[in-house]
């Protein structure tokens, strides 16, 4: 495992050194030589065939068991690692171009694997050092149809389900002002004071009868009045007790 990524490394640096030597006139003039091209293509070549040679747990042992390793070593470790599933065993390539751009040298190539076909670029910067490597799967155009159509699918559903939810929310909406205006109710009929408890009326005081006029000799006299002047014995006649009338209508 130590000799695997040993060689890999001695073949990065050895890379970097060569392209070094062969750029100090390109800086300044800005262009890319056939010399160098040339260079870059054999190292780039190169490059991602020793990388696309190992598997994804040897790569992973190395980096765990080699923390010192180069940034560039452990990205380009990395990025097969997350392609190699998908891509499949390398078979070989296509076509190699190499271009300048902002002061870095892009190198584009086209690669076969047994599962889908891919463009792996490397990155260099303006001292030919290696930045970066990336892989970037071909699809076809049902496939990229397949997945706009998945993402838009997704999309919308994720829309309507925000709508909904927020319909939601607006139809509880409309139980807040009762929920609110009972709660208050609660809280005023908490603090009202009870009310004092109203006296009972008093029982009604029934009028005491008038006595009834008994005097023996009262009556007697009236009635021997009364016999004298009708001429008759006072004997039948009888004296019967008058109660005073509660009513006060006047007609």
């Amino acid at each position: 495992m130590k000799q695997t990524w040993k060689k890999l490394i001695g073949l990065v640096s050895a890379g970097v050194l060569t392209l070094s030597l062969a750029g100090c006139s390109i800086v300044k003039t800005q262009e890319i030589k056939e010399t160098v091209a040339q260079t870059l293509d054999q190292y780039s070549v190169s490059t991602m065939e020793s990388l696309v040679g190992y598997s994804a747990e040897e790569m992973q042992a190395t980096i765990d068991t080699n923390p010192a390793l180069d940034d560039f070593v452990v990205s380009a470790f990395e990025a097969w690692m997350d392609s190699s599933e998908e891509l499949g065993a390398y078979q070989g390539y296509e076509d190699v171009s190499v271009k300048l751009d902002s002061n870095q040298y892009v190198v584009k190539i086209d690669a076969q694997f047994a599962n889908r076909d891919a463009e792996v670029e490397l990155v260099y910067d303006s001292k030919l050092n290696p930045e970066s490597i990336g892989f970037s799967p071909y699809y076809s155009m049902g496939e990229k149809m397949t997945d706009a159509l998945m993402n838009t699918i997704v999309g919308l559903g994720t829309v309507f389900l925000v709508l909904i939810f927020l319909s939601f929310i607006i139809y509880l909406l409309r139980f807040v002002p009762g929920f609110v205006d009972s709660f208050g109710k609660k809280k005023v009929a908490e603090a009202a004071p009870a009310p004092a408890p109203v006296p009972a009326a008093p029982a009604a005081v029934p009028e005491p009868e008038e006595e009834l006029a008994d005097d023996q000799e009262l009556v007697a006299v009236i009635a021997a009045a009364v016999a004298a002047y009708e001429g008759t014995s006072a004997d039948g006649f009888v004296v019967r007790s008058i109660r005073k009338s509660k009513k006060r209508n006047w007609r």
